[in-house]
């Protein structure tokens, strides 16, 4: 065996980054370790969506990946790639959306769960801790409670957007038609979403918007320092904040509309700074 030595570890060499909570919290221990390196391929493909510009006008990065070439990377046949796949999305670390006929789907990466008394619990245990507190809490106690909890927001959305991409950019990879087994996992999965959602909101109280507008503004802090600035983009709440309503297929809690706005308002910056920078 050819030892590994300290150079090379401090090399360039390129690795799949599997993060650490997929692999030590008990709320992913059942989720196998085919599926925690799938993510970690998935995810290192962000490097091209951003070279490409994969954006959506919500700020959500997504990728362009078929079954084909997870297939070609991991080894495995169609229907284990599929399977890996569907057990992503359980986990709220997978959403696809199709494009139409002939066009590849887009993949978007959900967020690592990061609250420590859901990573102690199992799954399924944890799935129902989130049902029952999505229930809305008294106005006194949102005003402290929920402000300090949209900095580690555990929802998981699922949202279903759907967007034609603009004429990609050549790059290293070919993609190639997505096949039927794909699509009819897609279907099938969004008719189970929908049967188990157990609330859609039609139409939030003024008091959830004043609050999703709190939530907004602690966001920008975290990114923005200029005080003038964040208000200059607060400035243009109300229209992302119609914007969800509209787009929004499903809106699970207060958290998912404010997370929606502020990738929305963030997009707006990135892309200005481009335009700035050009």
């Amino acid at each position: 065996m050819n030892r590994i030595t300290v150079e090379q570890v401090q090399s360039s060499e390129r690795f799949y980054r599997i993060p650490k909570l997929l692999v030590e919290s008990k709320y992913y221990r059942k989720l196998s370790a085919e599926a925690k390196f799938c993510y970690a391929i998935l995810k290192d493909r962000f490097d091209l969506s951003l070279k490409n510009d994969w954006v959506d006008e919500q700020g959500c990065v997504y990728l362009i990946f078929t079954v084909e070439e997870l297939q070609e990377l991991l080894g495995y046949g169609n229907k284990k790639v599929i399977k890996l796949k569907k057990e992503l999305a359980k986990y709220g670390l997978l959403e696809e959306v199709r494009q139409g006929l002939n066009k590849p789907n887009l993949l978007y990466l959900g967020n690592i769960i990061t609250d420590p008394r859901m990573l102690r619990q199992d799954f399924n245990e944890a799935d129902e801790t989130v049902t029952e507190e999505a229930k809305p809490l008294p106005e006194a106690e949102v005003s402290k409670r929920h402000f300090q909890k949209c900095q580690n927001d555990t929802s998981r959305n699922v949202n279903s957007t759907r967007q034609e991409v603009s004429k990609r950019h050549s790059n290293d990879t070919e993609y190639k038609e997505t096949d039927n087994s794909e699509t009819n996992y897609l279907e099938e999965d969004e008719e189970k979403a929908g049967r188990n959602l157990k609330k859609k909101v039609q139409q939030p109280s003024q008091f959830d918007k004043d609050y999703i507008y709190v939530l907004v503004e602690s966001k920008l802090k975290t990114e923005i320092k200029s005080q003038a600035t964040i208000d200059y983009y607060l400035g243009r709440f109300e229209d992302r904040y119609q914007l969800a309503l509209n787009n929004m297929v499903y809106i699970k809690d207060s958290e998912s509309v404010a997370e929606y706005v502020f990738n929305g308002l963030l997009s707006e910056i990135s892309k200005e700074l481009r335009r700035n920078a050009s």
